[in-house]
């Protein structure tokens, strides 16, 4: 069987099983345990644990064995939800934001390894030339495990004995100091000039001013429309945020601007938080930037919502010494009136309070914009854009604005007719009249039997006949009547004009915007040329060994 030894630097994990560490073993078996645990003591039928098991297996083996780009998935699930969620920041230095390039890396230098194996190869060299000298003059073999200890030489005394002679224990320290020193010195070298910081970056030196300017902002819409300009040569970048909490970007732009340029950009904005970002970079290599967001950027423009007119700001814009901008206002052509109506009078009076519909025949109004202490009045203009300009002293703070439209409408209300009631109690009324009355003629006859009783006692009967004719003729005659009036009430409509009323409603708005400082020409000091990098050199194989050779000389031990 092959062995591998790993390097201990490497910082390798052993693979114990496969290809599987110990702790990705240890974690795979907690898994198993758990997916156990779910199919042994979950509620439900053993088809749902058995799925609820594979489940918990699947998933906790797959974020312990599996690996994204050589990381596990849980950091990168973990990197993927920071990124989203959390706001991006810039994470590095202030220096950073200065550097006119990238710094140079430091020259390579022979590593101290190396070094040594070049200087012990060296002596390894001279110490087998020694040998091989030392073995035809007849001395003993070359042993270094004999420089840390007692040795005994083979001479003798004059008295026959053996003498023993034992090597002085500070030449031992000293020799141990000076290995030791020589395995942590850093490599040598020799520079022609001072050593640097071992990042060899120096920053230059702050120029007091300021290198870019915001002479005009506009927020129209979804849209800012920025002019920049720029005090020195510079490159700017321009970016604009917004969406979901102002960390989507929407825009970016880039230019070049000589000294006294100017250049505008129409930034797409969104969301309830947008901000805008200028960064710049000057002919010095310095950098910096300018933002826009909260109170220094009025998005979104405000609306107000009103009974005769709503009116909202389309416009809004400063530029040096003035703020200016626009409402468009949409009114109503009708609208309720809720109104006290007496509907009838005379006998009985009723008045109700009744809501009618009102036609508005006239609008007017004035709109009052108010900045610190300046304020401007501009008449109102109905279904239509009403600008506004206020002069403003303060420059470089945020400028806040107030608004306040007053609006009044004229009203002509249609009212329904007025019944007027009269009251008549009972009374009695005698008249005569005289009367003609028509007689028409007629005519009959009448016949009847009669008996007579004669003398002789007979009795006989007879029929009589008369004729009764009436001529036709007219007949007048006076007539007294009676007339009886009961008590009653009799009403009276009466049409009315329309009513004209008046409706006045006031309108506020507040925002803000924010202002620049007047532009300024900047007056950049003469560059200095900077000093060249020091050269260094790294010593050759027989400097380092002459130099080697004196550091024991110093402290008269050589291992050879």
């Amino acid at each position: 069987m092959r062995e591998h030894e790993v390097p201990t630097h490497l910082q390798a994990e052993d693979r114990v099983l496969l290809w599987l560490t110990f702790p990705q073993i240890v974690a795979v078996v907690a898994v198993c345990a758990l997916a156990y645990g779910a199919f042994r003591y979950a509620p439900g039928p053993s088809e749902v644990k058995l799925a609820l098991a594979v489940f918990v297996g699947v998933l906790g083996i797959a974020s312990i064995v599996g690996r994204f780009g050589g990381r596990g998935l849980p950091a990168v699930l973990a990197d993927l939800l920071r990124f989203r969620l959390v706001p991006r920041r810039y994470l590095g230095t202030v220096a950073e934001l200065v550097r006119s390039q990238a710094p140079r890396q430091p020259q390579k230098k022979p590593r101290r390894l190396q070094m040594m194996v070049r200087i012990g190869r060296k002596a390894l060299r001279r110490l087998r030339r020694r040998k091989s000298r030392e073995r035809q003059g007849g001395r003993m073999p070359f042993r270094p495990h004999r420089w840390f200890a007692d040795r005994k030489k083979g001479g003798k005394d004059q008295d026959g004995r053996g003498s023993k002679k034992r090597r002085k224990p500070w030449r031992m320290a000293l020799g141990l100091a000076a290995m030791s020193a020589l395995l942590l010195m850093p490599a040598p070298v020799l520079a022609e000039e001072d050593w640097l910081d071992e990042i060899d970056y120096r920053p230059a030196e702050q120029v007091p001013g300021r290198r870019l300017f915001v002479e005009e902002l506009q927020v129209s819409g979804d849209t800012v429309r920025v002019t920049l300009r720029a005090a020195a040569e510079l490159e700017v970048w321009a970016r604009s945020y917004g969406g979901f909490q102002g960390l989507q970007a929407l825009f970016s732009g880039f230019s070049r601007l000589e000294q006294g340029d100017s250049v505008v950009y129409d930034l797409p904005v969104s969301g309830d938080s947008p901000s805008l970002t200028f960064s710049w970079e000057d002919e010095l290599g310095q950098a910096g930037a300018l933002s826009f967001e909260d109170d220094r950027l009025p998005y979104p423009l405000p609306s107000v919502d009103g009974e005769v007119c709503d009116v909202r700001v389309t416009y809004l814009g400063w530029r040096p010494g003035v703020v200016e901008g626009a409402l468009e206002s949409e009114c109503v052509t009708e609208l309720e009136e809720r109104m006290s109506l007496q509907t009838v009078t005379g006998h009985e009076s009723v008045t109700e309070m009744v809501v009618m519909e009102a036609t508005v025949t006239a609008v007017s109004g004035s709109v009052t914009a108010t900045v610190g202490g300046n304020s401007t009045t501009t008449p109102f203009v109905p279904d239509g854009e009403t600008a506004f300009s206020v002069p403003v002293s303060g420059n470089g703070v945020v400028q806040f604005i107030g608004l306040e439209t007053r609006v009044q409408a004229v009203l002509e209300v249609e009212v329904p007719p007025l019944v007027s009631l009269t009251h008549h109690p009972e009374r009695t009324e005698t008249r005569t009249r005289t009367v003609s009355l028509l007689r028409p003629g007629t005519s009959e006859t009448v016949s009847k039997m009669v008996s007579f009783e004669h003398c002789d006692g007979t009795f006989s009967r007879e029929t009589i006949s008369a004729t009764l004719s009436i001529p036709e003729a007219t007949v007048q005659q006076d007539v007294v009547l009676t007339i009886v009036h009961p008590e009653h009430v009799s009403a009276e409509v009466e049409d009315r004009d329309p009513q004209v009323r008046s409706r006045s409603e006031t309108l506020p708005m507040a925002l803000s915007v924010g202002s620049d400082e007047p532009f300024k020409t900047l007056e950049l000091p003469e560059q200095e040329e900077e000093p060249d990098p020091a050269e260094q050199t790294p010593l050759t194989d027989d400097e380092a060994s002459d130099l080697l050779d004196y550091a024991l000389g110093l402290i008269r031990w050589r291992p050879w």
